[in-house]
């Protein structure tokens, strides 16, 4: 790795809170693996402005904030990196606001250079904003520390929560665990989406039993769903400390994935964490999880769960597979390694057009 040595760089994040994925895998941790690696990183100085920083990245912000950052970093003349991990484009269209996607068109389009976690979400997003064509760079997710959260102690609730999801399962001693976490948007994706999911379970627990377990944080929502579901389930809040103890507890992760223009640029950070977790994953195929099918189900909904219900030791060895995999192409060093070829591109870039 060339360390971008002389030089200092700023995340700028509307908040910096690890209970945000997109933080942590985003903002926080690649931070934390470039000062690793040596390089002059930190939050953005809010109350210095940006002078004598090289570039700021303006990560999935897109308030006024966002606007007085971009502003701060042009008039100091810093290089400007936007990082977007989602299709806002296609979020603010749900959601009825042109005057959201306007902002977001403005940011990106001052932008020297975009960071998106896949091609396919370039793709979409410069469909949007023709102007940023050329500029998209990938780079990945991280992976998520599953072990790091882990150490953490629980709080009471927590405790509490956990014991009554081991007594829900125990409930149901000769059943295949299943669980699926995540963030619910209506009309998107999330609990609400899961109908053609449930079919699937509802279809193999006529020959095994099944569990579903849900972890997010929209105890509506999943009480409207489940109501007709027609299979023992539970709901679990989401907590950072308590996550993966919860995850730990099952077998499978499903992840069923609507087709709309929001999921289709999707990184691979559901299944990643699935797997670094140790669990098997049933998922629904998108572009970014092509990479995986050699170590997990995607599509064979009633295959799989046959493979998880009954071939578990078996699929032990595909697991440490893709563990590897996931670890070489997402894990800390080579997140670091791709900031610092996007930072040294910039340099370059901006070498070029200042002569220096």
């Amino acid at each position: 790795m060339t360390v971008t040595g002389g030089r200092r760089f700023a995340f700028y994040a509307k908040r910096y809170s690890r209970k945000k994925a997109s933080i942590r895998l985003r903002v926080l941790e690649p931070m934390a693996a470039l000062r690793d690696a040596g390089v002059d990183v930190r939050r953005y100085p809010k109350l210095t402005g940006p002078a004598g920083c090289d570039a700021v990245v303006i990560s999935k912000a897109f308030g006024r904030g966002a606007v007085k950052a971009t502003q701060a970093a042009q008039q100091a003349g810093c290089g400007l990196i936007f990082d977007i991990c989602d299709n806002r484009f296609a979020n603010n269209r749900v959601k009825g606001s042109a005057r959201h996607g306007e902002r977001t068109v403005s940011l990106l389009s001052q932008a020297d250079l975009v960071t998106v976690p896949t091609q396919t979400m370039g793709e979409l997003l410069t469909a949007a904003t023709p102007e940023i064509e050329g500029r998209i760079r990938v780079v990945p997710d991280m992976l998520e520390d599953m072990s790091g959260l882990s150490a953490q102690r629980p709080s009471l609730i927590e405790r509490f929560r956990l014991a009554r999801l081991r007594h829900f399962l125990a409930g149901n001693p000769d059943a295949l665990h299943v669980v699926w976490f995540g963030n619910n948007m209506a009309g998107i994706s999330g609990v609400g989406e899961m109908e053609e999911a449930v079919a699937q379970l509802r279809a193999f627990a006529k020959n095994h039993p099944v569990t579903l377990t849900i972890i997010t944080n929209k105890p509506a929502a999943y009480r409207k769903a489940s109501a007709n579901w027609g299979i023992p389930s539970f709901y679990m809040p989401w907590s950072l400390v308590s996550f993966p103890m919860a995850l730990a507890l099952h077998r499978v992760a499903i992840i069923p994935v609507a087709r709309n223009a929001y999921t289709a640029g999707k990184s691979i950070n559901r299944p990643a964490t699935a797997i670094m977790a140790g669990l098997g994953v049933i998922a629904d195929s998108i572009e970014s999880y092509e990479e995986l099918r050699p170590f997990i189900v995607l599509d064979e909904w009633q295959d799989g769960l046959s493979r998880y219900a009954y071939g578990w030791d078996a699929e032990q060895e595909r697991l440490a597979q893709a563990r590897a995999h996931l670890d070489a192409r997402y894990g800390r060093r080579r997140v670091a390694e791709r900031w610092v070829e996007i930072f040294e591109e910039l340099a370059r870039q901006k070498a070029a057009l200042t002569g220096v």
